[in-house]
């Protein structure tokens, strides 16, 4: 009898949620001995045994398939002090409990922490968000390499050129980019640069589906039929951008001098040098400007799917991007470091047209601009990649994976689906 792996694991979990753990256990089991390296299912396995030493003797499964899954590390942990607990030393229930009403949390899996069955209110497994600290731009990128793809497998696409990491277990690799099957598998490429924060995805395969049904004013059933045909794939991405920040002063050239003013914290006109040789500059502070740091994604469509909220990042850990692919970035520091000066240019001097400081861009020079302070990170941000192919192209979409935004679509990709609806 062939069985369906994901069907039955869908039941055991559908009955662990529902408290129904001998049936989630049946199905769990069953689970494991068909696929034995899907962490997932010890995980589950976990959630449903009701004893201490059940749920570490799952956990521990977890790691040893894959030592970085963090959910385990962190119940284990949790395990531990919960058996350390004097009021619990007689006890062979792993009880945990919720810190808003004192009711008993279990532990989910897919939402990697821990939900209270009185409440319902979820304690989530917490990565530290991402540090503010940024490195100086003149300091050697050198002092501060390593591989952060060491845990995947480098593929390159011989078709488009796309470079990307990807898990090593992953037999069957398709470029995100073009759909393209013409892969070479390399090594990871070592003294890459490594990223500072990742923003995970908040929109997930469903999410996409119904968003891009809606866009193409067609039926979810019909969109799921073009992509069990492969008409239209989606491929889920982590892509790298450079981050700068600096203070840019423009020297206000207009034949008059101006008075110092602070327009707001990051805007101000000061005063530098002495009468009568002093010189009004406008001087502003800009934080946090993305550079896509490859080349497989077009500048408009990227900008098309901006903004990223940059707050909510997480501190980079390899382990988040295990099972996940990303692509690495293609354009060095350096280079990127000289994009981001004439941006930087670009938003000084229109800022300062808004004050009323410029007239005309001739007005201000290349030599009457300074930038200094300037700061660098290295982040990756998700990004739905879709294509629809046709007969003569293939058309591509992007979708921001953390706010659901489109890019713009063009107009004859839409006409392609008429027929179809």
């Amino acid at each position: 009898m062939i069985y369906d792996f994901y069907e039955i694991l869908g039941r055991g979990i559908i009955a662990a949620r529902t408290e129904r753990y001998k049936e989630a256990m049946k199905f769990l089991s069953l689970a494991a001995k068909i696929e034995p390296s899907n962490p997932r299912v010890w995980l589950w396995l976990a959630t449903a045994s009701e004893t201490l030493e059940a749920k570490r003797k799952y956990l521990q499964e977890a790691l040893k398939v894959n030592p970085d899954t963090l959910a385990a590390s962190v119940l284990l942990d949790r395990l531990n002090q919960a058996e350390n607990d004097t009021t619990r030393k007689t006890s062979k229930s792993a009880i945990f409990t919720c810190p808003y009403c004192g009711g008993k949390q279990r532990f989910d899996p897919d939402i990697s922490g821990m939900q209270c069955e009185y409440c319902g209110k979820v304690e989530s497994f917490k990565l530290e968000k991402a540090s503010n600290r940024e490195s100086p731009l003149t300091t050697s990128i050198q002092n501060d390499s390593s591989n952060w793809a060491f845990i995947e497998t480098q593929s390159i696409c011989n078709a488009c050129g796309a470079k990307t990491s990807h898990p090593p277990s992953q037999a069957t690799i398709k470029c995100p980019f073009c759909n393209s099957d013409m892969i070479t598998i390399q090594s990871a490429t070592p003294n890459l640069v490594s990223p500072t924060g990742i923003a995970p995805f908040q929109y997930h395969r469903d999410d996409v589906i119904e968003i891009i049904a809606k866009q193409w004013n067609i039926q979810t059933k019909k969109l799921l039929q073009l992509i069990n045909t492969n008409e239209v794939t989606l491929s889920s991405i982590y892509l790298p951008f450079w981050t700068f920040d600096g203070t840019v002063q423009i020297f206000c050239a207009l034949g008059r001098r101006v008075s110092p003013a602070i327009y707001s914290p990051q805007e101000r006109v000061i005063l530098k040098g002495e009468w009568p040789r002093e010189k009004s500059w406008f001087e502003c502070d800009i934080d946090d400007l993305l550079v896509y740091a490859a080349r497989s994604v077009p500048h408009d469509s990227i900008t098309s799917i901006f903004p990223f909220d940059l707050k909510p990042i997480l501190e980079y850990r390899p382990e988040i991007l295990a099972g996940w692919q990303a692509e690495n970035y293609q354009m060095a520091l350096e280079d990127a470091a000289i994009v981001s000066r004439k941006i930087m240019r670009d938003i000084a001097f229109k800022r300062a047209m808004h004050r009323s400081l410029f007239m005309l861009e001739s007005d201000m020079l290349q030599d009457d601009v300074l930038i200094f302070d300037k700061t660098y990170k290295l982040i990756l941000l998700p990004v739905w990649v879709i294509n629809r192919k046709t007969s003569n192209d293939v058309f591509h979409m992007f979708i921001n994976g953390q706010s659901g935004k489109i890019s713009e679509s063009k107009s004859s990709w839409l006409s392609l689906l008429k027929w179809e609806t």
